[in-house]
């Protein structure tokens, strides 16, 4: 597995790993998703459904719910809300990066989600640990991906990271002039044409329009707004919805996260 240290961590805070999520927060989401209006699927069974020509449900708000777990100690933040989810007869995607995984402690509450029945996906950001070389980044998302799979055997999909002030796009690994390329992601073993979440959500948006929505915290902080997104929507929709743990501690100020976020600083 590589030993490389994303660039954005360097505020992390490790000495308090073992948090609280705003469950009160966060109950507002599964209360709203809970009406029978919505239809929840983790990503790899939106593929599936997509597929078979199922996703579209025209009765109902079909919502694939992901989570970006981004920082060692968001994994004890998304467990408590795959245990939420799970009460409530939900499954969810979680996509993890390496360094995310990188201890035995930290693979147990990972383990914990899939026990409680979500799914764990790869989120990479291969090009940022290679500085921009395309093939390298490849070899090292081959790497890394084997590496996660020892692990987690159930990873076969992937999302990429937008590493904080990177300046690299990790998604143009798998494009040549800026057009995916369905072989590049076969090569890195990807196997379904749309097994990269950004591709999917691009091809969705594309045949959808503006039956198409994408949330998650550049447009919602917390669960009222998560809500009210959700209650926005009509039937026949899709939303890929994502939560990022990392905002759902609950020693956060809610208005203090809203002013950083929307002031520019992460999005």
């Amino acid at each position: 597995m590589s030993k490389y240290i994303p660039i954005d961590l360097g505020f992390e805070h490790y000495s308090k790993l073992d948090d609280e999520l705003n469950a009160k927060e966060y109950a507002k989401i599964l209360a709203e998703m809970s009406r029978g209006r919505y239809a929840p699927v983790p990503y790899s069974e939106a593929l599936k459904l997509y597929d078979e020509k199922k996703l579209v449900l025209e009765d109902r708000v079909r919502v694939i719910w992901v989570h970006d777990v981004e920082r060692p100690s968001d994994n004890y933040i998304a467990r408590q809300m795959a245990e939420m989810e799970a009460s409530f007869g939900f499954r969810t995607s979680y996509n993890i990066r390496v360094v995310c995984a990188a201890t035995q402690e930290l693979r147990d509450q990972l383990n914990a989600l899939l026990a409680l029945g979500h799914e764990l996906q790869y989120q990479y950001e291969d090009l940022v640990i290679t500085r921009g070389d395309k093939a390298a980044a490849r070899a090292s998302f081959r790497e890394n991906m084997a590496a996660l799979r020892k692990f987690f055997p159930g990873i076969t999909l992937a999302y990429a990271h937008g590493v904080f002030l990177s300046g690299f796009d990790s998604t143009q690994m798998f494009k040549v002039d800026g057009e995916w390329r369905t072989e590049l992601l076969q090569e890195c073993g990807i196997t379904h044409p749309y097994g990269e979440l950004y591709r999917f959500c691009a091809q969705l948006g594309r045949e959808l329009g503006d039956r198409y929505h994408g949330v998650c915290e550049s447009r919602c902080i917390g669960g009222d707004e998560f809500a009210a997104a959700l209650k926005s929507c009509r039937e026949g929709d899709v939303i890929f919805f994502l939560q990022h743990p990392t905002w759902w501690y609950s020693r956060y100020d809610l208005d203090r996260i809203k002013a950083v976020v929307r002031g520019g600083v992460f999005f």
